[in-house]
């Protein structure tokens, strides 16, 4: 980027609050393009209004959740994570799925943190623009990608990873196969591939290094391609076990899956100890299947970050459904919740709470669920049903962006009402 040039950041969201600092302190100062006054930097350049997508500008930064099909530029158009893959001299591991992409994310730095300097970033974390300047060909870039990020980029990756692919996001994107695309941007510029066997088996990738993974042993091996898979309980790669599948803390199958990437990914590169004390110690991400308290023998469970139903499918695979209460809801990314059905059908109970309430309702067809209005409502609710000695979790299976800010501000209330109960 020349000093010369002029630029534009659409959207003043985390990431281009981190772009903003990154390009002052370059000696750049950009024009903010946002649709109504929010607060801003008080020496900001700032165009607000209905014409902020109508740019002039040489360079233009978009907020993720921007299309950049909604911007008229004549400018090239980059988001924070997409320049960033562009200029980074790191060795760059890019990690994209509909479900399961923050935990293998954050396992694939669990181990390999301590081995180089390692960054973790991208759609979690610190925007990693940040840290650009500082970051070496030695040094190792692990980058969750989101659809929106990856939309109108095909990043050139050292290593990617998708976890797998299902509905998600069909409020921003036009339809599944938009959706598909825009997660498949990931494949075109990387150099080693690592996929769900049961996903892209059939599909042909050239001059490309594949690792497949998969729960089963696969039917046969295709030559120039490595295996990572489940047998007799074992963890195999290419033949060779490597651990007891038993030795991961986290539970359920999906979490299972998520550690075949990370091992994929990461192994031979750092030793197999380093591997099997991740598994062994890692008790998972913030908001996911994670023991908020206990209540008189009620277990509380905030999954929060299930925005998705095949992610809250996976999340109550993992629990004994017969004493779970779901709490359940919230704003509706425009998906089939009818997948549901056979899941909730085991629950103990089912409270629903968000504008997408009765779309659940009249998708899942199963017991008579309570319809609530406040999460501190359905909190309470729940831990009645709950009793004795049993679990409730919230696993939304939808976005939060009805009655909050994000899933973080979710937790929060669910958090805040269970101390009240206490």
């Amino acid at each position: 980027m020349e000093s010369n040039q002029s630029v534009a950041l659409i959207g003043f969201g985390k990431s281009n609050q981190a772009v903003y600092a990154y390009l002052k302190s370059k000696g750049i100062d950009p024009v903010i393009r946002v649709p109504s006054n929010i607060n801003l930097p008080n020496d900001a350049k700032a165009i607000i209004g209905k014409d902020y997508l109508h740019t002039s500008e040489d360079i233009i930064f978009r907020s993720p959740v921007v299309r950049p099909d909604k911007i008229k530029a004549k400018g090239k158009i980059y988001t924070e994570i997409g320049y960033l893959l562009e200029k980074t001299p790191a060795y760059k591991i890019g990690i994209t799925g509909s479900d399961g992409k923050t935990t293998t994310s954050t396992i694939i730095y669990e181990i390999l943190k301590g081995e180089t300097q390692v960054y973790l970033g991208g759609n979690i974390g610190t925007p990693l623009i940040s840290y650009l300047d500082k970051m070496q060909s030695d040094h190792l870039c692990v980058c969750e990608l989101s659809s929106f990020q990856l939309f109108d980029i095909r990043p050139p990756l050292d290593t990617a990873i998708i976890t797998g692919i299902t509905q998600n996001h069909l409020d921003w994107h036009k339809n599944m196969r938009e959706y598909i695309s825009a997660k498949e941007n990931i494949l075109v510029n990387s150099k080693r591939l690592v996929l769900s066997l049961d996903m892209y088996e059939n599909r042909r990738f050239t001059n490309k290094e594949i690792i497949y993974f998969s729960s089963h042993k696969p039917s046969c091996f295709k030559p120039n391609s490595s295996y990572i898979y489940v047998e007799n309980g074992k963890i195999v790669f290419n033949g060779n076990p490597l651990l007891e599948a038993s030795e991961i803390k986290l539970r359920g199958k999906f979490n299972l899956l998520n550690y075949l990437c990370a091992i994929a990914t990461t192994y031979p590169l750092v030793p197999l100890d380093k591997i099997r004390e991740v598994a062994r110690t890692f008790s998972g991400v913030a908001h996911r299947m994670e023991v908020v308290d206990k209540i008189k023998d009620v277990t509380f469970i905030d999954s929060s970050i299930d925005s998705t139903p095949s992610r809250t499918n996976a999340t109550l695979s993992a629990l004994d459904l017969e004493s779970t209460v779901v709490i359940l809801g919230g704003y509706d990314k425009n998906l089939d919740y009818t997948i549901l059905e056979k899941t909730l059908s085991q629950a103990k109970g089912i409270v629903l709470c968000g504008e997408n309430s009765e779309k659940i309702y009249n998708s899942i067809n199963c017991k008579n669920p309570i319809f609530t209005t406040t999460l501190e409502e359905a909190t309470n609710v729940a831990h009645s049903l709950a009793k004795p000695r049993g679990t409730v979790i919230l696993s939304p299976a939808s976005a939060s962006f009805d009655m909050f800010e994000n899933y973080y501000e979710k937790s929060k209330a669910y958090r805040k009402a269970i101390n009240t109960l206490k």
